[in-house]
Protein backbone atom coordinates (compact mmCIF):
# COMPACT_ATOMS: atom_id res chain seq x y z
CA UNK A 1 0.00 0.00 0.00
CA UNK A 2 1.70 3.40 -1.07
CA UNK A 3 -0.11 6.25 0.99
CA UNK A 4 0.10 9.95 -0.23
CA UNK A 5 -0.87 12.29 -2.95
CA UNK A 6 -1.04 9.19 -5.25
CA UNK A 7 -2.85 6.78 -3.24
CA UNK A 8 -2.52 3.13 -4.01
CA UNK A 9 -3.83 0.13 -2.41
CA UNK A 10 -1.72 -2.69 -4.19
CA UNK A 11 -2.20 -5.06 -6.57
CA UNK A 12 -4.37 -8.65 -6.38
CA UNK A 13 -1.85 -10.62 -3.71
CA UNK A 14 -4.16 -14.05 -3.08
CA UNK A 15 -1.82 -16.28 -4.49
CA UNK A 16 1.55 -14.96 -4.00
CA UNK A 17 2.29 -17.66 -1.98
CA UNK A 18 0.93 -20.73 -4.00
CA UNK A 19 2.47 -19.02 -6.94
CA UNK A 20 6.01 -18.30 -5.58
CA UNK A 21 6.11 -22.01 -4.18
CA UNK A 22 5.03 -23.21 -7.66
CA UNK A 23 7.82 -20.92 -9.60
CA UNK A 24 10.46 -21.99 -6.77
CA UNK A 25 10.10 -25.67 -7.47
CA UNK A 26 9.99 -25.04 -10.96
CA UNK A 27 13.50 -23.34 -10.98
CA UNK A 28 14.72 -26.12 -8.75
CA UNK A 29 13.79 -28.39 -11.12
CA UNK A 30 14.81 -26.54 -13.87
CA UNK A 31 18.25 -26.06 -12.20
CA UNK A 32 19.05 -29.38 -11.16
CA UNK A 33 17.98 -31.29 -14.18
CA UNK A 34 20.34 -28.67 -16.06
CA UNK A 35 23.00 -29.34 -14.28
CA UNK A 36 23.58 -26.53 -12.45
CA UNK A 37 23.47 -27.13 -8.89
CA UNK A 38 25.07 -23.88 -7.92
CA UNK A 39 23.37 -22.74 -4.73
CA UNK A 40 23.97 -19.78 -3.34
CA UNK A 41 22.10 -19.96 -0.03
CA UNK A 42 24.10 -22.77 0.90
CA UNK A 43 27.13 -20.91 2.77
CA UNK A 44 24.89 -18.92 4.32
CA UNK A 45 22.95 -21.30 5.55
CA UNK A 46 25.63 -23.56 6.99
CA UNK A 47 27.16 -19.98 8.94
CA UNK A 48 23.70 -19.54 10.40
CA UNK A 49 23.41 -23.14 11.65
CA UNK A 50 27.12 -23.07 13.03
CA UNK A 51 26.53 -19.51 14.96
CA UNK A 52 23.73 -21.28 16.17
CA UNK A 53 25.87 -23.97 17.67
CA UNK A 54 28.34 -22.04 18.85
CA UNK A 55 25.59 -20.70 21.02
CA UNK A 56 23.48 -23.37 22.13
CA UNK A 57 27.48 -24.68 23.01
CA UNK A 58 28.67 -21.81 24.74
CA UNK A 59 24.33 -21.14 26.27
CA UNK A 60 24.91 -25.05 27.61
CA UNK A 61 28.63 -24.45 29.31
CA UNK A 62 28.68 -20.90 30.65
CA UNK A 63 31.56 -20.87 28.96
CA UNK A 64 33.14 -18.75 25.68
CA UNK A 65 33.19 -20.97 22.48
CA UNK A 66 35.38 -20.26 19.40
CA UNK A 67 34.84 -20.50 15.96
CA UNK A 68 37.51 -23.20 15.81
CA UNK A 69 36.03 -25.04 18.59
CA UNK A 70 32.57 -25.25 16.93
CA UNK A 71 33.56 -26.25 13.35
CA UNK A 72 36.10 -29.16 15.52
CA UNK A 73 33.24 -30.30 17.73
CA UNK A 74 32.43 -33.91 17.78
CA UNK A 75 29.35 -33.61 19.18
CA UNK A 76 26.26 -34.99 17.32
CA UNK A 77 22.60 -33.70 18.40
CA UNK A 78 19.39 -35.73 17.62
CA UNK A 79 17.09 -33.81 16.30
CA UNK A 80 14.28 -36.55 16.91
CA UNK A 81 12.81 -36.14 13.50
CA UNK A 82 10.92 -39.53 13.64
CA UNK A 83 7.41 -38.15 14.48
CA UNK A 84 8.07 -36.43 10.73
CA UNK A 85 8.53 -39.35 8.17
CA UNK A 86 5.13 -40.15 6.80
Amino acid sequence: MIRGENFYRGGSTKQIYVEGAIANVAAFHTSITGGDVVNLTVPPSVQSNLITLLGRKAAYTGKLVTWEEIVKDTERLDGKLEGLKG
